[in-house]
């Protein structure tokens, strides 16, 4: 082969991939999501909740024990535009995942839930860009729950709103 096709392979290994014009941007979505791991709702495959539409900008203390995913910080960057809404299907993409929401603070500007599972717990803390939302911050810290943690009651779905 030469050295001209071989450049052109890949270039023509996505346009075999693609198919139809009408559906190249879908199928490069599927495709991207493919080659960066799979599902965007979760962190590395795991039944960990990713921020929605952010992007994952760095990750740090990644543990885990066999497939469980038991450690890490991974922090994301992307709009939020509400508050609200942004608590709300973070906490629907944990609870679908068998997550309990344990505390959750809610502000204008901010906020922290906190969810539970097994012995494992994951605090997303979220911060919205006064200047350019669509630059705001979430931070998601998975750790194991300790021993001597006091077994107080999970969150009652109650959101607490106040100064940020």
């Amino acid at each position: 082969m030469s050295r001209m096709a071989a450049c052109f392979l890949p270039l023509l290994l996505v346009v075999a991939l693609i198919g139809q014009p009408g559906c190249m941007l879908m199928k490069l979505d599927r495709i991207s999501k493919k080659l960066s791991g799979g599902d965007p709702d979760t962190i590395l495959e795991s039944d960990v909740g990713a921020p929605p539409e952010m992007e994952s900008r760095h990750s740090t203390g990644i543990d885990h024990d066999g497939d469980t995913l038991v450690g890490g910080c991974f922090t994301y960057r992307g709009s939020i535009e509400e508050t609200d809404a942004f608590a709300k299907e973070v906490s629907e993409r944990y609870t679908s995942r068998g997550w309990t929401a344990w505390q959750s603070s809610v502000h204008p500007r901010n906020g922290n839930l906190i969810f539970r599972k097994d012995d494992r717990q994951a605090e997303v803390d979220f911060t919205v860009s006064t200047i350019e939302p669509a630059m705001s911050r979430a931070t998601v810290t998975v750790s194991r729950i300790a021993a001597s943690a006091p077994a107080a009651q999970p969150a009652q779905g109650a959101v607490s709103r106040g100064p940020a």
